[in-house]
C-alpha cells in the first residue's frame, strides 16, 4: 500500500507543479506478452480465477483449498469472514506479467497474498505438489489477513492496522502449516546455518532464512507450549500491537528470551552431526567458493567433452551467467553468456534448468526467458556467439540435454496443465512429446545409443508404492521412511527410462527415497542420481543392470545437479553448504558410509519436532494424514512394474470429469459423487487427483475423502461461533448453487468491478480557507488492469480547491492513460508579493516496454493557467497561459539495488520536449533535448562505484531553463531567484540533482552539464539508539564524492576554466565531500558534506544537506 500511497503523491507533484523537486524517472517494466481471458469458478469460501483451458487446475485448486482452510482454521482456531478471491496462472512466466500489484516478480517468487483485497495469486510450475504447497502457503496468509484486518473497509480504520506480523512468525507459519510440520529440506537448511553460525534472532530475519528458521521457530513453539497458542500470539499481536508483548502474554516469554531457548535447542540437536557427517570439501575439491567470490549460486555443472572444462551459472557479476570453468582448479576461463541485462536474455531460469554441450564440445544451449517466452538457445563457444534461437509451444521449458549423436536434444516442457518430455530434432526443426498423463516430468539424461532417456517422475513406481502400501512398515533401525514422501498421491518422485521410438516407460529399481537429477555414466552402465532416503540429499550410485543403489556421498547439508566426466571416473556436483552453493568435484568415486549405507537424520528417526495432526473428525472428508494407505492399493512388484510403464489418467482433468467415472472420489476431487468400480487388468489410473494403483481384479478402496465441498467436519465447525448469521449464510448459499446437476461447477465470466485499493482523508480549518478536507483514493478491479487515482483538497469554492482524476489501463502491452487536475496556490515571492496561480489542464501518458528492461514513452498535456498578483502596490499584471506539452521518451533499466543506493547496471534516458499554445494567444512555446546516463560498478560487498553523465539544452521563443544545485528531496528553507516564479520557470523547468556545495536553483540557463562520481562503501554495520529515539539502523552506507556541473544561455559564450591567475575551472562548478545514508525502513535519510573548489581554492566552509530518498 505503501508503493501506491507514493505513487499517488508523485501524480499530485507532477499535475500540481512540474518543476519543483522534478527528478528523472526510469524504472523497470511489467510486460504484458499476452492477453487472458478470465473465468471464475466459486467453492463455499474461494472463488477462483483462471483462464483458457485451466479449468481442470482450478478443480483440482478447489479441492486443495478447502480441505487446507480446515487444517488451517483448527490451527488458528479462527474462522474466515469473507472470500478469498485466488488467481491461478499456467505458468510462472504468465505469473509474471500480472497487474494485481505494482511491483516486478521475481522468478523465485511461487506465489503471494495481498493483504488489503486478500488476493491470493499464484503459478503452476508442473508439479502439483509444488502447487499444492503453494496454495496452502499462501492461503495461511490470506487467513492471517483477515483474522487482523477483517474487511478491506474495516482494516483501514482498525488499530491493528499497526500490528506488524513479524516475517520469521508469518512465513514459518506458512511453510509450518503447508509442510504439515517439518521437512527435509528445512532440515537441511536449519542445520547448515546452526552448524555455520548464522541463525539469526527473530527481529533480523530475513530473506530466504525466514522462512525455514520460521518453520523451526514455529515447531518450536508448538513441541514446547502447544499448537493454540499460534492462533494466541496472533490475537494477542491485536491486543498489544507488538510481537514482544504478544509472545510475553500468550507464551510467558519475551522474544529474546525465546531465541535463547531456540537456539540452544538448535545446537543441541545440530551440533552432533558434525561428528556424522562431512562438508563437501572433506570428500571432494571445491572448485567455487561462493564467501571468496562474492556470489551466492554456483549451480547445474556439466562437463565440456574434452573433460576439461565444466559450464555453470554463477551470480559472481550480481547478474546470472553462464561461466566456463576448469575443471582442474575451478579457474575462471570465460563468461559466455551474459543473463538478466536484455530482453532476449532476461533469465536463464538458472534456479531450476541447466545447460548442454553438443557432443563435439564445440557448441552449448541453454534456456532463456526470451521477452516473455521460453527459448532454446544455441551459442558457439569459441566467438561466445547465439547463432539461433528456437521457440516452442510449450508454456516453459527447461534442463536441455543433447544426444550423444548431436541429433536431438531433450528437454522438460510444460504443457498445460502437465510437465513433459519432449525432444527437438536439430535437423529437421520438430519437437514431439515422449510422456502422457498429468505427472511431473522432469530432469530428462540421455543414453550412450541416444534412443533412451533417464528421467525424474512422480508417475507410480514400485519403490514407493511398497512404503504407500505398507504404512506399519519400519526396519529394525526405527527409520520412518514416510516422512520422505508426500502425503498425497502425487510428489513422490523417482528415477524411469523411456524409449524415445516405442515410449515405453520402465522403473529404475534404485530403492525408497525421493530419488531426483538422473545423470547416466558415459558407458551407459550407471546412473548417478540425487536421493534423500537418508534425511539428506546425497549422491547415490545405481547400475541399470540391477535392483538397489549405493551413496557415494554423506554429506552434512545436501547435493544436487550431478554430471559424469567423459572417462566417468569423476563426477562433479553442487552443493548447499555455509548459505551458499558451490561446485564440486568428486574424484574418489566409492561407497560412503556404511558400504554406501548411510545413517539416517534424527528427523527421519522422529526423534524431534512432531507432525501435525489432522484436525478432521472420524467422519472427516478431508483429512490428509489418515488416507497415506489409501493411495495405492496393494500389489506386488512385478504388477507394479509393469503398470509404471503405463502413461493412463490425468490429475487435473480426471478432477474435472470424476463424475464420468466409475471410480470413487479422492483427496482433491471436486465431484461430490462417490461410488466403486471393478478396475481394468494392469492399468495405472489417476482418480480425482490422487495416483492409483490398480492391479488385476482388485476393487478399490473406498475413498476416505469423497465429500470434500459438503459440510464441513464438525471439528472446524465449531468456528462459526465467530461467524455473524448473514456470514455463515453466505458462505453455505455459495457452496451450495456453485454447482451444475453433474456435479462440475458453475463457470463464471470474470467482470470488471472497482474496489478500493487505498483510502485516506481528513478534515482541517483555518481562519484563511475555512473548512477544508484532504482525501486520496485508488480503486482498481480483482486483477489491477484498470486503476483510478482520485485526489482531492476541497475548499470554499471548486476554483479554490484541489482536484486530480486520473485512469490507467494496464491490461494491453501498450499501457496507457488519461486524467484531469486542477490546482489553486498561493505564493509569497521575494518581496513577499502575493500571488496565486489556478492551474488546471487535462494529460495523457501511452507507454510501449520493449522488454523488461526498455520502453518508449509518450505524455501529452494541455496546460491553462490563470495568474493573478493579489497585492494593491504589485505594479505587474495578471495574465492567463495556455500551453501544450508533449515529451517522447526512450528509458533502458537494469539496474540491482544495494540498501541505499543502485549498485550494479546501468540506466538512461533520453527526453525529446516541445510546448507550444496550440490553442492561440501568447503562450509558452519550446523544444528541449535532454539525457542522462548511469553506470554502477560493484566491486564487493557493498562497495561499488557510481557515474553520471547529464545533460540537456532548449529552443524557442521562451526556452526550458534548467536549475542546478543541491540535493534531491532536500529538507529545509530553499532561497530561489526571482525569475523561478514566472509560469514558463515554475511549471516548466527541471531542477537538476544532485550538485553538492551549491544552493537549490544557484545555477541556472537553458543549457547544462552534469557529472557526478561517487565511491560508495559500508560505513556502520549496525547501530542501536537510546533514548529520546529508540531505534536500531544496520548497514548505513558511506560515500566520497565529486559533482561538476555548469548551465549557460543560448546566447552566451561558454568558457569551462581559465588560465587568467592559475588554471582554474569558470563557467563549470564543482565540489567534493563525503555522504552517510540509512535505510530507515520506509525511506532512505541522506546527510552529505561538500566543499566548493575550481580547482585552484577549496572553500574554508563546507556546505551540509540533510535529504530524504536514495541517491542517484
Amino acid at each position: 500500500m505503501f508503493r501506491k500511497s507514493l505513487f499517488i503523491l508523485i501524480i499530485f507533484i507532477v499535475a500540481s507543479s512540474l518543476a519543483f523537486g522534478q527528478e528523472t524517472y526510469f524504472g523497470q517494466n511489467k510486460v504484458q506478452y499476452r492477453g487472458f481471458s478470465w473465468d471464475y469458478i466459486q467453492t463455499m469460501h474461494f472463488d477462483i480465477y483462471f483462464y483458457n483451458q485451466n479449468y481442470g487446475l482450478a478443480k483440482f485448486a478447489a479441492g486443495v483449498l478447502e480441505s487446507s482452510y480446515v487444517e488451517i482454521s483448527s490451527q488458528l482456531n479462527y474462522r474466515i469472514h469473507r472470500r478469498v478471491p485466488v488467481f491461478l496462472y499456467a505458468s510462472p512466466n504468465d505469473f509474471q506479467q500480472t497487474n494485481i500489484v505494482p511491483d516486478l516478480i521475481d522468478e523465485s517468487v511461487g506465489g503471494f497474498t495481498e493483504a488489503f483485497k486478500n488476493r491470493m495469486v499464484m503459478p503452476f510450475d508442473g508439479s502439483y505438489e509444488d502447487f499444492r504447497h503453494v496454495l496452502h502457503h499462501e492461503l495461511t496468509h490470506a487467513v492471517i489477513y483477515d483474522m487482523l484486518f477483517g474487511n478491506m473497509f474495516s482494516s483501514l480504520i482498525s488499530r491493528q492496522r499497526f500490528f506488524d506480523l513479524p516475517l520469521w512468525f508469518a512465513e514459518g507459519f506458512a511453510e509450518w502449516s503447508s509442510r504439515y510440520g517439518w521437512d527435509y529440506y528445512a532440515d537441511m537448511v536449519v542445520r547448515d546455518a546452526t552448524i555455520n553460525n548464522y541463525l539469526a534472532p527473530p527481529d533480523y530475519l530475513g530473506g530466504y532464512l525466514a522462512y525455514k528458521e520460521g518453520q523451526a521457530m514455529i515447531a518450536y513453539i508448538v513441541d514446547n507450549y502447544g499448537e493454540q497458542k499460534l492462533g494466541e500470539i496472533l490475537a494477542k499481536g491485536k491486543l498489544y500491537l507488538t510481537m514482544n508483548k504478544a509472545m510475553k502474554a500468550s507464551i510467558g516469554v519475551t522474544t529474546e528470551e525465546f531465541w535463547k531457548g531456540f537456539s540452544k535447542e538448535m545446537k543441541r540437536r545440530y551440533w552432533p552431526e558434525i561428528a556424522k557427517r562431512k562438508e563437501p570439501g572433506e570428500f571432494s575439491k571445491a572448485l567455487t567458493n561462493h564467501e571468496k567470490d562474492g556470489s551466492n549460486f554456483n549451480e547445474k555443472p556439466i562437463f565440456a567433452p574434452t573433460g576439461d572444462k565444466i559450464a555453470m551459472f554463477s551470480d559472481r557479476s550480481d547478474y546470472m551467467g553462464i561461466y566456463l570453468i576448469s575443471a582442474v582448479d575451478g579457474k575462471i576461463l570465460d563468461r559466455l553468456v551474459k543473463g538478466e541485462r536484455t530482453g532476449d536474455l532476461e533469465s536463464l531460469h538458472s534456479y531450476f534448468s541447466g545447460i548442454t554441450f553438443s557432443p563435439d564440445g564445440k557448441r552449448i544451449a541453454f534456456v532463456a526467458k526470451a521477452k516473455g517466452k521460453d527459448a532454446l538457445y544455441f551459442l558457439t563457444i569459441k566467438d561466445k556467439n547465439i547463432y539461433k534461437k528456437q521457440f516452442f509451444h510449450f508454456n516453459s521449458v527447461q534442463s536441455p540435454v543433447w544426444s550423444p549423436d548431436s541429433k536431438k536434444i531433450a528437454f522438460a516442457a510444460l504443457d498445460g496443465d502437465r510437465r513433459t518430455i519432449a525432444v527437438y530434432n536439430v535437423d529437421t526443426d520438430s519437437t514431439y512429446d515422449l510422456t502422457e498423463g498429468n505427472y511431473d516430468n522432469l530432469d530428462p539424461s540421455w543414453f550412450p545409443d541416444s534412443k533412451i532417456l533417464a528421467f525424474t517422475s512422480d508417475r507410480p513406481h514400485p519403490d514407493n508404492a511398497f512404503i504407500a502400501n505398507n504404512p506399519e512398515y519400519k526396519p529394525a533401525d526405527s527409520v520412518d521412511y514416510r516422512t520422505l514422501y508426500t502425503k498425497f498421491g502425487y510428489g513422490n518422485y523417482n528415477l524411469f527410462t523411456i524409449n524415445i521410438d516405442s515410449k515405453e516407460i520402465e522403473p529404475l529399481r534404485v530403492g525408497i527415497g525421493q530419488n531426483r537429477e538422473p545423470s547416466v555414466s558415459p558407458d551407459g552402465k550407471k546412473v548417478c542420481f540425487v536421493s534423500n532416503r537418508n534425511g539428506i540429499d546425497n549422491l547415490y550410485i545405481a547400475y541399470v543392470d540391477s535392483s538397489g543403489a549405493f551413496a557415494i556421498t554423506d554429506i552434512l547439508t545436501g547435493v544436487g545437479s550431478p554430471t559424469w566426466s567423459p572417462d566417468g571416473k569423476q563426477i562433479a556436483f553442487s552443493s548447499f553448504n555455509k548459505a551458499g552453493f558451490d561446485i564440486f568435484l568428486l574424484k574418489d568415486i566409492k561407497p560412503a558410509g556404511d558400504n554406501g549405507q548411510l545413517a539416517p537424520t534424527d528427523f527421519i528417526m522422529d526423534r524431534y519436532l512432531r507432525e501435525v495432526k489432522s484436525v478432521a473428525s472420524k467422519d472427516s472428508t478431508v483429512s490428509v494424514k489418515d488416507t497415506l494407505p489409501a493411495l495405492a492399493a496393494k500389489i506386488d512388484s512385478g504388477a507394479a512394474e509393469e503398470s509404471a510403464q503405463r502413461d493412463s489418467g490425468s490429475v487435473a482433468q480426471t478432477a474435472a470429469d470424476s463424475t464420468h467415472h466409475d471410480s470413487t472420489s479422492v483427496a482433491h476431487t471436486t465431484s461430490d459423487s462417490t461410488g466403486t468400480a471393478k478396475a481394468k487388468s494392469d492399468s495405472t489410473r489417476v482418480e480425482g487427483g490422487e495416483y492409483i494403483y490398480v492391479a488385476p481384479e482388485q476393487k478399490k478402496k473406498e475413498n476416505p475423502m469423497g465429500k470434500i465441498f459438503e459440510d464441513l467436519p464438525d471439528s472446524a465447525a465449531e468456528g462459526k461461533n465467530y461467524l455473524t448469521p448473514a456470514e455463515i449464510a453466505a458462505f453455505d448459499s455459495v457452496g451450495s448453487s456453485g454447482r451444475l446437476p453433474n456435479g462440475d461447477f458453475k463457470v463464471h465470466k470474470y467482470r470488471v468491478k472497482f474496489t478500493p485499493d487505498y483510502v485516506s482523508g481528513g478534515f482541517s480549518y483555518d481562519t484563511f480557507f475555512g473548512l477544508r478536507g484532504q482525501s486520496a483514493f485508488v480503486f482498481s478491479d480483482y486483477l489491477g488492469d484498470h486503476q483510478i487515482y482520485l485526489i482531492t483538497d476541497l475548499v470554499n469554492t471548486i476554483d479554490q480547491s484541489n482536484i486530480q482524476l486520473f485512469y490507467l489501463y494496464n491490461r494491453l502491452r501498450t499501457n496507457f492513460g488519461f486524467g484531469v487536475f486542477h490546482t489553486k496556490n498561493y505564493y509569497i515571492d521575494n518581496f513577499d508579493h502575493l500571488f496565486s496561480d489556478r492551474f488546471y489542464g487535462f494529460q495523457g501518458y501511452l507507454s510501449y516496454p520493449f522488454s523488461k528492461f526498455s520502453r518508449v514513452e509518450f505524455t501529452g498535456s494541455q496546460y491553462f493557467i490563470d495568474r493573478k498578483y493579489l497585492d494593491s502596490n504589485d505594479p505587474r499584471v495578471g495574465r492567463s497561459t495556455k500551453v501544450a506539452l508533449g515529451t517522447l521518451s526512450l528509458v533502458s533499466d537494469n539496474i540491482l539495488w544495494g540498501i541505499t543506493t543502485p549498485i550494479n547496471g546501468q540506466r538512461a534516458r533520453l527526453n525529446i520536449s516541445g510546448a507550444t499554445d496550440v490553442l492561440g494567444g501568447n503562450g509558452i512555446s519550446f523544444y528541449s533535448l535532454d539525457g542522462d546516463w548511469r553506470k554502477y560498478w560493484h566491486i564487493r560487498g557493498l562497495f561499488s562505484t557510481a557515474l553520471r553523465f547529464a545533460g540537456g539544452a532548449s529552443w524557442g521563443k521562451n526556452p526550458k531553463r534548467y536549475f542546478l544545485g543541491g540535493t534531491t528531496n532536500s529538507i529545509g528553507s530553499v532561497v530561489v531567484a526571482d525569475n523561478v516564479y514566472e509560469p514558463e520557470n515554475l511549471y516548466f523547468a527541471e531542477v537538476v540533482t544532485p550538485l553538492r556545495g551549491f544552493e537549490y536553483y544557484e545555477l541556472s540557463g537553458t543549457r547544462y552539464l552534469l557529472s557526478n562520481l561517487e565511491f560508495r562503501y559500508p560505513f556502520v554495520e549496525y547501530l542501536k539508539l537510546g533514548f529520546p529515539l529508540p531505534m536500531t539502523l544496520r548497514y548505513i552506507t558511506g560515500s566520497l564524492f565529486y559533482d561538476m556541473g555548469a548551465t549557460w544561455d543560448n546566447d552566451q559564450t561558454f568558457k569551462g576554466g581559465s588560465s587568467l591567475g592559475g588554471n582554474h575551472l569558470q563557467d563549470i562548478k564543482s565540489a567534493f565531500g563525503f555522504g552517510v545514508q540509512a535505510n530507515l525502513g520506509f525511506l532512505v535519510l541522506r546527510y552529505d558534506l561538500a566543499w566548493r573548489t575550481n580547482f585552484q581554492t577549496v572553500v574554508p566552509h563546507p556546505k551540509y544537506y540533510f535529504s530524504l530518498g536514495a541517491g542517484f
